[in-house]
């Protein structure tokens, strides 16, 4: 089955060939196996090498850049698919969900911060998915005997270095990835947690419903169904706030989805990768409304089981 597979690295042109080799290889390996490549979308440094690596052997290249770098001389342009984020944190949150397993080839503080995030969140058992550091020619030694010296120090379980598999192969490393199996632990890797007591810990509490009034509804859609959306959200009167009778705004994005058997609406070869022209759309609502608007899409939404993320706002005086 084809693995979507995301790589952090260097953007910098600077550095010495033997990174480049490397992400030339991995990036050739990636294509030869029939994966895919996600990442940052730059066209310099190791991501550029690594992408143009996966073209050059009939690959398919998944970049995903903020807004602000969406510009010539810093995007990869010959992305199959190019998903533009509003920022930094959304540009994260893309690559982990979409992720099958996660590669960190030599990098600056951007790519430690990477790695280290997509780390933390598999101790937090937000996901079980693969993550190997591809440490070529010792370059993240140092930072190995940092988090072995966190342990030493008790910040940090034992346990915690089975959370990522390192080595400087590539063959390796892909290797690792296909014949991953996530652990089943029960132990917790939050040092101490089990031994702290109901005045220590801190529960963070839902926000009163006080300080909530409204909603934005996030709502992905086939392009062609825009207009009908539209008119079913005027109908119940989402987006109706104050002396705005359209707080509703919508951005062009690409769907994506692996059909499993039986799966709709679109046809595709079973567990590969499948794209589609979709709009993001977003809608103010009030929250004693919510209910009705969301029977209100899903009456005109083509999917099966579509896409819509509800978030609660705080009172802004709109």
């Amino acid at each position: 089955m084809n693995k979507v597979i995301c790589v952090y690295s260097s953007s910098s042109n600077t550095i010495s060939p033997v990174y480049f080799d490397a992400a030339a290889r991995l990036g050739a390996e990636i294509a030869r196996k029939g994966d895919l490549l996600l990442f940052g979308g730059g066209m310099t440094g190791l991501m550029g090498a690594c992408a143009r690596a996966v073209h050059q052997h009939n690959g398919t290249v998944i970049g995903v850049i903020p807004e602000a770098l969406n510009e010539p001389g810093i995007v990869y342009e010959a992305c199959d698919e190019l998903v533009v984020t509003a920022g930094m944190r959304e540009r994260k949150a893309v690559m982990d969900s979409r992720s099958d397993a996660f590669v960190a080839l030599p990098g600056g503080f951007g790519t430690i911060e990477e790695i280290m995030e997509i780390i933390t969140l598999k101790q937090l058992r937000y996901h079980s998915k693969p993550i190997v550091i591809l440490n070529i020619g010792g370059y993240f030694t140092a930072l190995i005997a940092q988090l072995r010296h966190a342990i030493d120090e008790q910040f940090a379980k034992p346990a915690c270095l089975d959370l990522f598999f390192v080595t400087d192969s590539v063959a390796t490393a892909l290797e690792h990835i296909d014949a991953y199996v996530p652990a089943s632990s029960d132990e917790r890797w939050l040092t101490d947690v089990e031994a702290a007591s109901p005045s220590q810990v801190f529960v963070k509490q839902p926000p009163h419903l006080d300080d909530v009034d409204s909603c934005k509804i996030d709502i992905f859609i086939p392009r062609t169904h825009l207009a009908p959306l539209q008119e079913a959200l005027r109908q119940v009167g989402a987006g109706h706030f104050g002396t705005y009778d359209s707080c509703l705004s919508y951005t062009e994005t690409t769907g994506c989805w692996r059909p499993l058997p039986g799966s709709h609406p679109y046809d595709g070869t079973e567990n590969v990768v499948s794209t589609a022209p979709e709009y993001k759309v977003e809608v103010l609502c009030r929250c004693d409304r919510v209910d009705e608007t969301l029977r209100a899409i899903k009456a005109v939404h083509p999917y099966e089981t579509p896409v819509i993320n509800v978030i609660a706002l705080y009172k802004t005086g709109l």
